[in-house]
């Protein structure tokens, strides 16, 4: 096997090592549909793809550019389908391989779970989470700790067997940590719990002792006597608060016996009896569901994506699929290694072996998906078994961040991980002398206090306020950033910024204290069905689906007509006083615009699915519009959009269950959503938003702002819940997913655990110690990706509490003592002997924040529908209408051509008019006498076919009107003949064609041709009927030509009258000539 495995620390250029090692292997000779390269995301995969491809076609290797489309490049999902499409017969599947929906996987599970939970099994395990105080804060699922069994079994390839051993060692395993059992009945037990609260009770109120704390613990112990003896037992939890109480010095005495034996619980059989029962059930629930979801899918012929990986790794035990597979992999590529599962481990290592060569690439410390079933102790194993990674194969630059922060990670993370420095330690390519004058030093420390002389912290989200209002001033005053791919440096805008929280519920609390600081935030967070513009859709939808929902016509009424709350009570009320003969709650309100559309859309909406009902909805009835003038359009508006996809997504996963989808089980569908919190809200991604993200979901990206929140978290490693536990220290490669199993504890108390005789023992175990280092090693690996994230600036926040999570780190597990000092102005970290810059600055606060409210953005939105209405047409056309608003105009006797054209009187008068036309614009007095002649010959030849029209009387009368044109205004400077004009009037538009424009240095002349051949004592009245087309036309010319004095004149060709048409209305009529 001949594996290379290469260190790519953040921002080291992984990719395009990546691209360049496939690229020299090509060019080596590798045949690129050998190549299997598996990415993290389909995304990746592309990406990766397309550089190769790119580099191939640079390099000159474009035949092998084009069969790089056969290589297997994709998620390890996309891999397995393809080889077991491939090999369907040989691993025992249809080659249509169904493989579940992730989503449509819970639903199967839970049919499954149902089928073998009888009503004792959730009697037993109901009573089991009251004994145990687990439904002590809140109704705590038994059911996830069944489902996350399943889970956790089936990654790590765990069959029956595996899983009855882990059952005996998970509750062997737990037994020495609670008291040797006494030989004792419950009913002894309880007994003399009943006289000890009893005699401690009595003692208290007659002891004289008057104190706060005595009466206290007086009363909490008369709450539990009640308690007592209406259940005819305590809970463990009880037990224990009862050993933890606190009363007066004074009274302490007469606790002592009662607190000491209610300490000794953990020697009650029945005790130990319930946590085995409860971790037994867990188990046995398990491997019945697991055994039942199993037969579930096989007689459905279906497989999700875990049964997927456990058939392909079975597969690769195939000869003869090895022996096929062998022939043809030449090249494996795994990117991310760290952040594979066991399961996906034990397949990239039988392909290494099949495969001529093995490159994995990824990085130890950015392995962070430990509660995704990764596991960095597999990896350091194989890294070690092969010989460690050799220096060429270690990135050693970074190209995101600048030098201080590359430093400052060096720094940190040298004393933090137990890797070789070499594997750490990055040298940065962003130098500081290639920074700009206004860069200011890359390492930042807020420090905040409050005002008044309360030495304690504020609480609730005071210090997320406080980031949020440090984080506004930052902006205002200015910082600048150079983003990637850009090569100037510019001023940040909120955009720019990234704040990194430990939790998806401390990341809403930041996206509240931003809006409150007046800046935006982007962040997928729950809630979408409690924004209003959810609750209107919504409530369309179900007044469509149900007429009688009043409570859908009173937020209708609330949110679109809009209507205050009073009136809608009120108007409710009037109503009901009108009708209280009989139940006609669906007519109230019919009368208002928004609930009569939609009583006429439900009989359209019949046959419609969910999501095109709420097309309907919000088209017909304009809710987009409603919805953008609330404020935030852009965010609201992607509500709506993540509505109508989820519409979608629900009549795909209905499709996919050969369900049928409905407008009311939409509606179900989403209530589901929004009680398990996975409602979520659009992203609201712009450059106007501050990213907000989790440390986990920040793996990947980068920002040149980055301020890392919720460094105060306490360590989280517990030994409760499910862990993965090996039985030797050395990971067998042949055989990585054996030699381990699953432990399962309970914990018996609730929030009471903490100072507990069991907490005591646990303490002392190699259970705990082993669960705290590995949680210290986790988050130092998820610190690594948060402060990796940042390419200009890096903030560290702090107020008075301890930043526990970076002291941790920095400290080597000592949380108390500080890393960064308010007072101290200087960086803690240095590197090569010279200590990094830090920009220190101090904030003092108000314990109250005011809320400063965000600058409305500017909204486009096209106007309102008017409806249905009559439009006129977009071109004027003067051969059907009457101008609108057009001047009065006069007709005036200009000028006359000689009299009228002389033609034989049986000649069709139009025919001869049009001919005449045509000889007008082409004839010219300065042309040469024989071509005019010839001209008005063939001219009267194909406007007369009976010979009755003499090209002489054209000709004559021809040069009869232009000698009169020039006798009148004089030669022309320029003249154009069939000129095009065009003109607006009224937002319609206008064209035409003038028939002779002429100018002259006193002015300009429009002159249109008429054929009419009417009585010639009407001329003018002809003349005006073309008054409309003067006044355009005029327009039209002094817009194009920009001409002054303009006179327009019509020609009537028959009788030789030339008519002036004026306009004595506007204003600037020009007295020409």
């Amino acid at each position: 096997m001949l594996l290379k495995i290469i260190s790519a620390g953040a921002g080291s250029g992984k990719t395009y090592r990546l691209t360049s090692e496939m690229v020299a292997l090509v060019a080596q000779g590798i045949r690129p549909e050998g190549i299997v390269a598996t990415t993290f995301t389909n995304k990746a995969a592309a990406e990766l793809q397309e550089r190769v491809r790119v580099r191939l076609l640079e390099e000159g290797y474009p035949e092998q550019a084009d069969r790089l489309a056969n290589a297997l490049i994709g998620t390890v999902h996309s891999l397995g389908v393809r080889l077991l499409q491939r090999f369907a017969y040989e691993a025992g599947v249809s080659p249509q391989v169904d493989i579940i929906a992730e989503e449509d996987q819970q639903i199967f599970f839970n049919q499954s779970l149902a089928t073998v939970l009888t009503q004792e099994w959730v009697d037993r395990m109901e009573d089991l989470c009251d004994r145990l105080g687990l439904h002590k804060r809140e109704r705590y699922d038994w059911r996830k700790e069944v489902k996350s069994l399943v889970e956790v079994t089936r990654a790590n390839g765990f069959g029956p067997e595996q899983l009855a051993l882990s059952k005996t060692r998970s509750i062997e395993s737990f037994r020495p940590f609670l008291g040797e059992p006494l030989n004792r009945t419950e009913e002894q037990w309880n007994q003399r719990l009943e006289e000890l609260l009893s005699e401690a009770i009595d003692r208290l109120g007659n002891n004289g002792d008057s104190t706060k704390k005595t009466e206290t613990a007086r009363n909490t112990l008369r709450g539990l006597l009640s308690e007592f003896q209406l259940r005819g037992r305590l809970f463990w939890h009880q037990w224990v608060k009862i050993s933890k109480l606190d009363p007066g010095v004074k009274s302490r005495v007469d606790l002592e016996e009662l607190m000491e034996y209610a300490a000794s619980h953990d020697q009650h059989t029945g005790f130990h009896e319930d946590i085995r029962l409860f971790i037994e059930g867990v188990f046995d629930i398990a491997s019945m569901a697991l055994l039942e979801f199993d037969q579930y899918k096989k007689s459905r012929g279906l497989i999700d994506y875990t049964d997927m990986e456990v058939l392909v790794a079975r597969l690769l035990d195939d000869p003869e699929v090895n022996r096929v597979l062998r022939e043809e992999i030449e090249l494996l590529l795994v990117d991310e290694f760290q952040d594979t599962s066991p399961i996906q481990l034990e397949i990239f290592m039988k392909l290494s072996r099949l495969a001529d060569q093995s490159i994995w690439v990824g990085d130890p410390k950015q392995s962070i998906y430990g509660f995704r079933g990764a596991e960095p102790r597999l990896m350091q194993a194989i890294v070690q078994k092969t010989g460690g990674i050799r220096k060429e194969n270690i990135l050693e630059f970074s190209w995101r961040s600048r030098q201080d922060i590359v430093f400052a990670n060096n720094a940190l993370f040298s004393k933090a991980f137990s890797l070789p420095p070499e594997q750490i330690v990055l040298q940065p390519k962003r130098l500081k002398e290639d920074e700009p004058a206004n860069a200011l030093p890359a390492l930042w420390h807020w420090h905040f206090e409050w005002e008044g002389e309360d030495k304690r912290q504020p609480g609730g989200q005071w210090m997320e306020n406080a980031i949020a209002n440090a984080l506004h001033q930052t902006l205002e005053r200015g910082i600048f950033i150079q983003p990637k791919g850009e090569k100037s440096w510019r001023k940040a805008r909120p955009g720019d910024v990234a704040i990194l929280c430990r939790t998806n519920r401390e990341c809403m609390e930041m996206a509240e204290a931003l809006h409150r600081a007046g800046l935006k935030a982007a962040l997928s967070r729950a809630g979408l069905l409690q924004t209003a513009e959810a609750k209107l859709l919504l409530a369309c939808l179900k007044y469509i689906l149900n007429r009688y929902d009043t409570l859908s016509i009173a937020e209708i009424l609330l949110l679109a007509e809009p209507m205050p709350i009073e009136d809608i009570i009120e108007d409710r009320l009037k109503f009901l006083r009108q009708d209280e003969a009989g139940r006609v709650d669906y007519r109230w309100a019919g009368d208002y615009y928004y609930i009569r559309r939609l009583n006429e859309l439900r009989e359209k909406a019949a046959e419609l699915s969910g999501e095109e009902m709420m097309t309907l909805v919000l088209e017909e009835l304009d809710l987009r519009r409603i919805i953008a003038s609330w404020g935030n359009p852009g965010q609201r508006l992607a509500n709506v959009e993540i509505l109508q996809k989820l519409a979608l997504k629900y009549e795909e996963g209905c499709n996919r269950l050969h369900a049928a989808a409905s407008l009311g089980g939409y509606l179900l569908w989403l209530g589901g959503l929004e009680s398990a919190e996975k409602d979520l809200q659009a992203f609201g991604e712009s450059p106007d938003a501050v990213r907000v993200i989790t440390y986990h979901r920040s793996k990947g990206l980068e920002y040149p702002l980055v301020v890392c929140a919720s460094l105060e978290q306490k360590l989280q490693g517990d030994v409760w819940d499910i862990k993965v536990i090996p039985e030797r220290e050395e990971v067998d490669l042949d055989d990585v997913l054996g030699h381990r199993w699953l432990r399962y504890w309970v914990n018996p108390y609730s929030d009471q655990v903490k100072n507990t005789r069991i907490d005591q023992r646990l303490d002392e175990s190699e259970a705990r110690s082993q669960a705290r280092s590995d949680a210290r090693e986790e988050e130092a690996r998820l610190l690594y990706v948060g402060l990796t994230r940042a390419r200009d600036y890096l903030v560290f926040p702090t107020a008075s509490r301890p930043t526990k999570w970076l002291n941790r780190v920095w400290h080597e597990g000592n949380e108390e003592f500080p890393t960064l000092d308010p007072h101290i102005p200087e960086s803690p970290w240095d590197w090569a002997g010279k200590p990094l810059d830090l920009h220190s600055e101090q904030f003092v606060f108000p314990r109250d924040f005011t809320v400063r409210e965000a600058p409305a953005p500017e909204l486009f939105y096209l106007a309102s529908r008017e409806g249905r209405a009559n439009h006129p047409a977009l071109l004027i056309d003067l051969r059907t209408e009457k101008l609108e608003g057009a001047p009065g105009a006069q007709a005036i006797p200009a000028f006359s051509c000689g009299g009228p054209l002389a033609f034989d009187p049986s000649a069709d008068a139009y025919q001869v008019a049009k001919a005449f036309k045509a000889l007008l614009a082409a004839d010219s007095l300065a042309l040469d006498p024989k071509l005019r002649s010839a001209m008005a010959q063939g001219i009267a030849d194909r406007f007369d076919q009976d010979g009755l029209l003499s090209a002489e009387s054209l000709l004559a009368q021809s040069e009869s009107f232009f000698q009169a044109l020039e006798t009148r205004f004089g030669k022309p400077d320029w003249s154009a003949r069939k000129y095009p004009l065009r003109c607006l009037w009224q937002d319609r538009r206008f064209q035409t064609v003038a028939d002779l424009i002429w100018k002259t240095p006193n002015g300009w002349a429009l002159v249109q041709h008429s054929a009419w051949s009417g009585d010639p004592k009407n001329g003018a009245r002809k003349a005006l009927e073309l008054s409309d087309w003067a006044f355009l036309s005029r327009l039209a010319l002094e817009q194009s030509l920009q001409c002054e004095n303009l006179r327009v004149f019509i020609h009537l060709v028959l009788s030789g009258e030339v008519f002036e048409l004026r306009f004595p209305a506007l204003s600037n009529q020009m007295k020409l000539f």
